[in-house]
């Protein structure tokens, strides 16, 4: 044994893998110091001998098949949803009725935007007015246009198979 206290395990190991130390000092004149360190060595091989496991191979494709075979019902998902809906309104008018702040600005924004609504949508309808009174045509065009490529978009999209498990 040397004359000096042992160290903590913690500052002996930190220094270990540091490299150097006070604590590695003392562990070369130590020999229960230097039996823990060999004994911390040999497990720390022994772990490292250990691999992990890979999953097969097959694991995506079987996870795959067993959710394809049993989708959620729809019921389920909208009462779910539902759930969160009426869940979040009723915390945030809780929140509303019992903070008078809260719903005096409230009020206030809302009587705000109503006002400037009402303005917006009239100089909507004017600038409407004005481009159609000028380009009616092309602007008639372009939004069919617009509408149509939307929609035959939408019944692509809802038309097409669903992915296959390879491309999952």
């Amino acid at each position: 044994m040397s004359p000096t206290p042992c160290p903590d395990l913690e500052v002996l190991f930190a220094e270990l893998e540091a490299g150097e130390g006070p604590a590695l000092d003392h562990a070369a004149e130590c020999e229960a110091c230097a039996a823990v360190m060999e004994e911390h060595r040999l497990l720390e091989n022994d772990l490292y001998r250990l691999a992990d496991p890979l999953p097969p191979p097959s694991l995506v494709v079987n996870v795959m098949a067993r959710v394809a075979e049993s989708p959620v019902p729809q019921r389920r998902e909208v009462w779910t949803g539902l759930a969160i809906l009426l869940t979040s309104l009723g915390v945030g008018l809780g929140f509303l009725f019992t903070n008078d702040r809260a719903l005096g600005r409230m009020g206030t924004a809302f009587a705000a935007s109503v006002r400037d609504g009402r303005m917006f949508v009239e100089g909507l309808f004017s600038g409407a007015h004005a481009l159609w009174s000028t380009a009616g045509l092309a602007v008639a065009c372009i939004v069919a246009f617009v509408v149509f490529t939307s929609l035959f978009g939408l019944k692509r999209l809802v038309g097409s198979p669903p992915p296959s498990l390879s491309e999952a």
